[in-house]
């Protein structure tokens, strides 16, 4: 017969688990808001910019910010360095070293940020001819061209520094708290956007009122969470060596991966183009986009599952682990096949919609494209769980052989397939040296240990 503290054992075990089931599916909702915000936001820029900006002062606007790509990786993988190690910490209730990570991440950070600043503002900012580099001929653009880079860098600078709160919240799974700030900062977002355009103000000012509005609404956000869960605060005085070596060590595993995992899938249409001529890349281009909403919106519905993950796994609560792993492949696998079958029969039909053209594509780059999605929907639900078990180098392994392989492979398949040899390519090799490798840790992990 169990005994009271048995009882109130798994009553606590029970609540924990249900506040866990819970917060992921706050965090899940609000994500899909946040990113059909971020849609909307999207779509509704342009009409309010483009007949006031005129074709080159848009189109140095849409060159300026496409500069955001390219910095994914300023943080070095901090974001995600913080993620994992707070979460894990969580799972033991380890409240000083949680916010011995958060000092120590705040440090980092705000390093980086001030390091991006000398660099840019110092050094660069005054050798560049903007102008010439953009390659704007009116008055107005000329003058433009500068401040509107530096307006750029200086939001993207201050994310950087915002970037801790968000990563703490979702880390101790309060993930939503962070969607709802980012859903309202879009909206503001947008109501500066517009007040711009009516004002028929410069691009700077466009792209502090797009980019630079989230900012004030993720430093609300920290001064708000920080405020309620002062344990958390960060302190200069808990910023600790040992604590700033894990977080770099394990960011830096991340963004190895990034960088494999897009040289591996994101070279298709630097291939095509080489070998077939850019006209071969339009078409495939957009249904690639088309079917990368599917993929998208399932990694949302995933990362949430991240910390829970390492909460749970630190709590030896390995049973919820293995259903939450069985549900989320099953929901991945479900919704990708329903979603890739779905615009495989009427992806032309959305697509002429979306496009208001008749854009054509061969059957078998629909195919492949509806096999990839599946793919990597199922891999994105086996690495939520090696990232939350703190896995990174297992998946940089494989994420280098998988590159290995794809890349070279890509060449002969294009060659003789066209651009569906691209994405079959990445299908073979993502299959062959990530999903049964990952398949094979995974089952390892679930067999009883001895």
């Amino acid at each position: 017969m169990k005994t009271d503290l048995t009882k109130e054992t798994d009553d606590a075990k029970r609540a924990r688990t249900a506040r866990r089931g819970k917060h992921i599916k706050l965090t899940v909702f609000t994500g899909l808001v946040a990113r059909a915000s971020s849609m909307l936001m999207a779509i509704v820029s342009v009409p309010l910019t483009l007949n006031y900006l005129g074709a080159e002062r848009f189109g140095l606007w849409m060159t300026v910010t496409s500069v955001i790509s390219m910095l994914t990786f300023a943080d070095l993988g901090i974001g995600n360095g913080l993620l994992t190690v707070i979460a894990e910490a969580s799972g033991r209730d380890d409240q000083i070293a949680i916010r011995r990570f958060v000092s120590s991440g705040f440090a980092i950070l705000t390093l980086i940020a001030t390091c991006i600043s000398l660099l840019f503002f110092v050094i660069v900012y005054p050798a560049v001819d903007w102008a010439h580099l953009f390659n704007v001929v009116s008055p107005s653009a000329i003058a433009e061209a500068g401040p509107a880079i530096a307006a750029l860098i200086a939001c993207i600078v201050a994310s950087i520094s915002t970037l801790l709160v968000p990563r703490v919240q979702l880390a101790l799974q309060h993930g939503f708290i962070s969607n709802l700030f980012v859903t309202l900062g879009l909206f503001a977002s947008l109501a500066a956007v517009w007040l711009v355009s009516v004002e028929r103000g410069s691009v700077a000012l466009l792209i502090l009122a797009m980019s630079g509005t989230p900012v004030i609404a993720s430093i609300i956000n920290g001064l708000i969470f920080f405020n309620r869960n002062r344990q958390y605060r960060p302190s200069w005085s808990l910023v600790s060596k040992p604590a700033m070596r894990r977080i770099l060590s394990t960011g830096v595993m991340f963004v190895v991966l990034q960088l494999s995992l897009a040289l591996s899938f994101a070279s298709d249409k630097l291939i095509i183009a080489h070998l077939l001529g850019a006209t071969a890349v339009a078409s495939y281009s957009v249904y690639e986009r088309v079917f990368g909403v599917g993929t998208n919106l399932m990694l949302s519905m995933l990362v949430p599952i991240w910390p829970a993950y390492a909460e749970a796994w630190a709590r030896k609560d390995r049973g919820w682990v293995k259903r939450a792993l069985t549900r989320s492949l099953a929901i991945s696998l479900a919704g990708s096949v329903v979603f890739a079958v779905s615009i495989i029969f009427f992806g032309s039909l959305i697509v002429s919609l979306w496009t208001r053209k008749d854009v054509s594509v061969e059957p078998i780059v629909l195919y492949c494209l509806g096999a990839w999605c599946v793919i990597q929907c199922t891999v994105n639900a086996l690495s939520m769980l090696l990232n939350g078990l703190h896995l990174i180098r297992v998946q940089v392994t494989v994420s280098v052989l998988t590159a290995s392989m794809a890349i070279p492979l890509k060449f002969v398949l294009i060659a003789h397939l066209g651009p569906a040899g691209g994405v079959l390519a990445s299908s073979i090799a993502a299959v062959c040296f990530t999903l049964v490798p990952y398949v094979i840790v995974v089952w390892r992990l679930k067999q009883p240990t001895r």
